[in-house]
């Protein structure tokens, strides 16, 4: 793996020009990425014959969605936060999140690219269909919306300005960059958080 230099500043991740552009995405290709797979999912599962109730579909898509919500604290938490102690691990994080808190505002690795994205809807599915059967037809998709709402809040966060009604989450996540580096890992929520007792000891206003 060839690895940028930490400290640079150009907008470029990689020196090698493929991974560069594999590891480079927007909203504008992953946003139909997901809704496109999301849809499928949804018609497959109602051709499955699990069930054509809309009320259960909706049930189980809104469960998908929450479960989002955990998955979102736990992987920044435990997992993109571990403790890198061997050259090869550093590497590894710096892939998975150290680029993104050297370099906040690179758009362009705001969204998880397509081949990763698809490997991991892959692993999830697979996960979901061993508890729940064809019942994850139905869960993916609101898992993936969930992932949307938080990617566009994400995304919003590190190159928009606050919406009024959306400030503390903008704040929220500035602390984490700024000051806080194991506090706040919510982004698209604070409940999780709340939860773990992982909440900022102060709300000072922060620059995203």
């Amino acid at each position: 793996m060839s690895e940028k230099n930490p400290t640079a500043t150009d907008g470029r991740m990689y020196e090698n020009p493929i991974l560069e552009k594999l590891t480079a995405t927007s909203p504008r290709m992953m946003v139909p990425f997901h809704l496109i797979i999301a849809a499928a999912c949804i018609y497959f599962g109602i051709q499955s014959g699990y069930t054509t109730n809309p009320l259960i579909v909706i049930a189980f898509f809104i469960g998908g969605m929450f479960t989002w919500t955990f998955a979102e604290y736990g992987l920044h938490r435990w997992i993109f936060h571990f403790v890198a102690d061997t050259p090869t691990m550093k590497k590894v994080h710096y892939a998975i999140h150290g680029y993104h808190h050297n370099q906040p505002r690179d758009a362009k690795r705001l969204f998880m690219p397509p081949i990763p994205a698809s490997v991991l809807l892959l692993i999830f599915f697979g996960i979901f269909y061993l508890v729940m059967g064809n019942a994850a037809w139905f869960f993916l998709p609101g898992f993936q919306v969930g992932y949307l709402m938080y990617a566009s809040v994400h995304y919003g966060v590190h190159t928009r300005k606050a919406p009024k009604r959306l400030k503390h989450l903008w704040h929220h996540h500035a602390l984490h960059h700024h000051k806080y580096p194991n506090l706040a890992f919510g982004v698209s929520n604070t409940f999780w958080d709340k939860v773990f007792r992982t909440m900022p000891p102060e709300r000072k206003k922060l620059s995203a």
